[in-house]
Order: C-alpha cells, then sequence, then structure tokens
C-alpha cells in the first residue's frame, strides 16, 4: 500500500495541503479529546456527589433522631422507615423532581434484590473501604440520571436499636462468650461470701458489618441542553481554530514556499526546451532566493559554454569539410596507385614472362656447345627474372586486394593433399639447405571448404619464410589441429633465430622485413606476411606468430571449417599493425 501511495505523482502543493490538513485534524482531536473527557468526567462527579450529599443527609436525621431518648423519640416522628419510605426532605418550590432516597436494610431485602441493589453489596463486600457506589444509567425519556448507593455500617447507634435483627439476618461474622461474675450479699455473720458464676453467650456485632443502603435515582444535576450547548461551543471553537490554521497555513505555503517552487519550476521547464536565456526572480531573503541566484549563476555558464560549443561546432564543420575533402583526394589518389600498380605489374610482368621463356630456351638448347660463363649468366638471368615476377605477382595481388577486387572461391579442400603438395613444391629449395619437413594432421581435423589457392599461398610463404630462416640440416613442422571454437588452426615451426617481441607484429606490414639495411642476409620485398595477413582476413580467419629469440617461430592460422565464396571488399577493415 505504501509502495503504491510512493509511485502515485502528486504535486508538492497538495503533499502539503494534505500532510497539513491531517496534522491540524490529529492535533485538534487530540486538543478537543482532553476537555471532552474532563467535562464528561466533571458531570458524573457533580451527580456523584448530589447524590452523595442527599444520601449523607437522609443518613444524618436517621441517626439524630435515633440518638435521642425513648420518650423523645416517642413524641418526635421518624424522618424515614429502614424499608423505604419517603423522608423529610424538602421539595423544591418550582416543582422539580428531588430524589428520594432509600432505606434499604439487609433483613428486609428479598431474595432476589434488584439488580443496582445486588451489585452494590457485591462491591461493598469485595471493597470494605468503599463507602459509596454509582452507575450512570439512560431514563425511558433519554434524560441522563444515575444509581446511587450508600453503605450503612454496623454503628453504635444501629446496633443499639436493630441489633435484634442484625443477629437474626445472620449478619454477625462470629461469637465470643463473655462471663460475669454475681457476688451474693454478704452475711452479717462474717460468714464467707460465696460467688456464683453466671456464663453467658453474646454474638459481638463488628463496626464494619455492612447492614444496608441507602440508594437513590436522581436525574443528571447538569442539564442536558447546557451540556449539548458546551459540546457545540467546544467543537465550533476547534473548527474555528482548525480553520483558521489551515488559512494561515495556506497564505504562508503559498506565498514563502509554494510560489517560488513554482517559478523555479517554469524556469527549468523553459530550460529544459532548450531557452537558456531565461533567469528566475525570487526576492524572499531566504535560502529561495539563493538557489535561484545560483541557478541564474548556472545558466549563464550553460550559454556561456553553449556558446562556446557553438563556435568549436563551427570550426570542427569547417576541419570537418576539408578532412572529408582530402579523404576523398587520398581515396581517389589510392584507387589511382592501385590501379596503376595493377596495370602496370600486368605491363611489366607481360615481357618479363618473355624474357624469363628465351632464356631457359636459350640454356636448353646450348648444349654441350655453351661454355661456363654463358651458362652461368644465363642462370643469373632466370633468377633475377624470377625474383622480379615473384615482386611483381606480389605487387599486383596488393592491389587488388586494396581496390576491392580480390574473390574468394570455396571449395573442398583436403589438408593432406594441400600439405603434399606443398612439400613437393618446395623439396628442391629444402634440399638445397638439408632441411626435413614433418606434417602432421590431427584425427578430428575435417575436409575444410575454404579457398585452396589462397590458403596454399600463405602457407608457402610460412615455409619459403621457414626455409629461408632455418640453419642448414634443421627440421621444419607442419601442423593442423582442431581448437576448442570447432576452427582449425595449421602452424608452421621453424628452428631459426626467432622473432623479438617487439617486432612481432612490426613483420606483417607492408614492405616491411626484420633486417631493413641494405646489407641484410636475407632478401625479399617484405610483402609476403602482409599480403597473408590480408588473405586470411579475406577467408573469414586470423593471423599470428610465436617466437622467442634464439628458439626458432612459429607461424599459424586459425580458419573456419566453412566460408562462403564471393567477391569481397575488406579495405575498411583492413588494419595492418
Amino acid at each position: 500500500m505504501f509502495r503504491r501511495l510512493r509511485q502515485l505523482e502528486i504535486s508538492l502543493a497538495a503533499k502539503c495541503q494534505l500532510l497539513f490538513g491531517a496534522a491540524v485534524v490529529l492535533i485538534l482531536g487530540a486538543a478537543l479529546f482532553v476537555p471532552w473527557q474532563r467535562m464528561e468526567q466533571l458531570t458524573e462527579q457533580i451527580n456523584e456527589r448530589s447524590a452523595k450529599a442527599l444520601a449523607e443527609t437522609a443518613k444524618a436525621q436517621h441517626l439524630l433522631w435515633a440518638s435521642k431518648s425513648e420518650a423523645e423519640r416517642r413524641t418526635t416522628p421518624m424522618p424515614s422507615r429502614m424499608a423505604g419510605g419517603a423522608t423529610t426532605l424538602p421539595v423544591n418550590a418550582d416543582g422539580r423532581f428531588v430524589a428520594v432516597p432509600q432505606w434499604v436494610a439487609r433483613w428486609n431485602m428479598p431474595a432476589k434484590p434488584p439488580a443496582f441493589d445486588r451489585r452494590s453489596l457485591e462491591h461493598f463486600t469485595k471493597h470494605p473501604n468503599f463507602e459509596s457506589y454509582s452507575q450512570p444509567f439512560e431514563m425511558a425519556d433519554g434524560s441522563n440520571s444515575v444509581h446511587f448507593a450508600l453503605a450503612l455500617r454496623a454503628e453504635e447507634t444501629c446496633v443499639r436499636c436493630h441489633s435484634e435483627q442484625i443477629i437474626a439476618a445472620g449478619l454477625v461474622s462470629a461469637a465470643t462468650t463473655q462471663a460475669s461474675q454475681t457476688e451474693s450479699e454478704k452475711g452479717r455473720n462474717g460468714e464467707r461470701a460465696s460467688t456464683e458464676a453466671v456464663a453467658t453467650t453474646a454474638p459481638v456485632i463488628s463496626a464494619d458489618t455492612l447492614i444496608g443502603l441507602v440508594t437513590l435515582e436522581m436525574k443528571s444535576q447538569v442539564d442536558t441542553s447546557q451540556l449539548l450547548l458546551n459540546r457545540i461551543f467546544l467543537l465550533t471553537a476547534g473548527l474555528l481554530a482548525g480553520t483558521l490554521a489551515i488559512l494561515v497555513f495556506y497564505l504562508i505555503t503559498n506565498k514563502l514556499i509554494l510560489q517560488p517552487v513554482r517559478v523555479l519550476r517554469e524556469t527549468a521547464e523553459k530550460v529544459s526546451k532548450g531557452d537558456l536565456n531565461v533567469r528566475s526572480h525570487i526576492f524572499t531573503g531566504d535560502e529561495f532566493q539563493h538557489l535561484s541566484e545560483t541557478f541564474n549563476v548556472m545558466l549563464a555558464n550553460l550559454k556561456e559554454s553553449e556558446d562556446q560549443l557553438r563556435a568549436i561546432n563551427k570550426s570542427l564543420d569547417l576541419k570537418m569539410g576539408q578532412l572529408a575533402e582530402s579523404n576523398v583526394a587520398l581515396y581517389e589518389s589510392n584507387r589511382l596507385k592501385s590501379e596503376f600498380l595493377a596495370n602496370v605489374s600486368h605491363e611489366l610482368r607481360t615481357p618479363l614472362n618473355s624474357i624469363l621463356g628465351f632464356a631457359e630456351l636459350l640454356r636448353d638448347t646450348g648444349g654441350d656447345k655453351a661454355d661456363a660463363r654463358s651458362t652461368r649468366y644465363l642462370q643469373n638471368i632466370l633468377n633475377s627474372g624470377r625474383n622480379l615476377l615473384e615482386l611483381i605477382n606480389d605487387l599486383l595481388d596488393l592491389a587488388k586486394i586494396e581496390a576491392g577486387r580480390m574473390e574468394v572461391r570455396s571449395a573442398p579442400l583436403p589438408l593432406n593433399d594441400l600439405f603434399e603438395g606443398l612439400t613437393g613444391i618446395l623439396k628442391p629449395l629444402s634440399e638445397k639447405k638439408n632441411l626435413t619437413i614433418l606434417t602432421a594432421i590431427a584425427g578430428d581435423v575435417p575436409i575444410l571448404q575454404t579457398d585452396a589457392a589462397k590458403l596454399q599461398q600463405v602457407l608457402y610463404n610460412f615455409l619459403s619464410n621457414a626455409i629461408k630462416f632455418s640453419p642448414v640440416g634443421g627440421q621444419i613442422d607442419l601442423t593442423a589441429e582442431r581448437v576448442e571454437d570447432g576452427r582449425v588452426r595449421i602452424s608452421v615451426t621453424d628452428r631459426g633465430p626467432g622473432i623479438d617481441l617487439d617486432k612481432q607484429q612490426m613483420i606483417f606490414e607492408k614492405f616491411r622485413q626484420i633486417d631493413g639495411s641494405v646489407t641484410r642476409e636475407h632478401g625479399g620485398t617484405g610483402l609476403g606476411l602482409a599480403i597473408s595477413k590480408e588473405l586470411i582476413g579475406l577467408m573469414g580467419g586470423v593471423i599470428g606468430v610465436r617466437s622467442t629469440p634464439g628458439d626458432g617461430a612459429t607461424f599459424w592460422i586459425v580458419l573456419p571449417v566453412r566460408i562462403e565464396a564471393g567477391a569481397l571488399d575488406v579495405r575498411a577493415g583492413l588494419v595492418l599493425t
């Protein structure tokens, strides 16, 4: 329930009015409850005191009559009878009802006394120290009245007149035996007087013995209309006080609290719509004014920041335009460069193939007639031509990749066939350095659905580099295994000098080599690994190297088992590090 109340959207003004209204009702209710209850208690006390005064007056009149001598009692009438006759109390001159005390003796009570008399006797028996008992009730005409009972104890005067009735009614709690001695009259002749002890028994009546009641029924001494009028005045005063409190609180909250809050809210709403020129004007001389001034300072700072941002944005827009133009020019230059490289490579490869063909023809047709010098020259021409052709092919592949014209062809590829073909192609190179290429394929490696030509080109580059950097008589490992995510890892491990950690990312950049000096021991263009990285990216794989200086190097690729064929443009995704 409280959670639902918290979720309700109620304005601050409504909350203040509801909470203060509830507080006013609670405080006024508590303030009026005390005098209301006190007025009820005073009314009951007035009725009880009036009834007690009447009962004690009747009791005193009766005891006064009983205290007279026998002769005086014969000549003076008894004010009342114990059986409940009317007293001699005066009646009001205006004829109003006067309560008549009733004398109720316990020896005259019926077997089933009235309910009030029975409750009174039980009360006085349970509480011997109590002298009176009252009970309010409502009469048939709707007026408030009170039943009152005064306890009659066994006083000396009462016992003197009513001892026989008290004893006969069995109201004595205990009996004791009294001894009376009678001395015989002494003789004249000096004989010893004989004493006769006569034992008699007589009950002893305690002064606390309850022997009767003085009861009366009396209307409320406070007029009902007057009591109602007092209650009306009390409620009216409470309503006036509550109304005045609510009015004062309404004026205070509206002028001192809600009005500044409304001004701040309206200002904040305008700011949320983008108007930073608006300001709040609150002059209350309190925390609201300080809050308004702080809010205005914040708006001024926001306005200044907005102006600065606009100026910066204008400058950025100009720079972005310039950068866009530069990017377009760079893209166009890169495109022209790629096309130029592709065209030039193609134009260079055609005559170069002719040169290589004629050089091989001269070498093959010379026979025994060619001297050693001519043969060596022809072999130099062939070696240089092949190196130049390899460079041209690498440039052509790189140009195709950067131009976005590299096409991926997907076909089933058993790795056994691929590894066997690579070892056969590279056998002449490995035999020159007496190297052994060992292949190993795990049993769970499936047939790949990938581009065989590009994968062969990458692995050829790995193996040729391994042969280049391996010592004479070493070993090269070509392995394939299944990795955790279901893809296939192919690795080439050599026992060469290894690669420093800070150069392991650099070797995948274009035209970058570990030893870039002109006097380097191993040749190459520095494009093989860069092109391999691009080709592996086209096939949805990753490439990397793991090496420790002096312990050789392991180049690896991880490929998916299946790729889709198609022409791919990956220029936007190429990041060579």
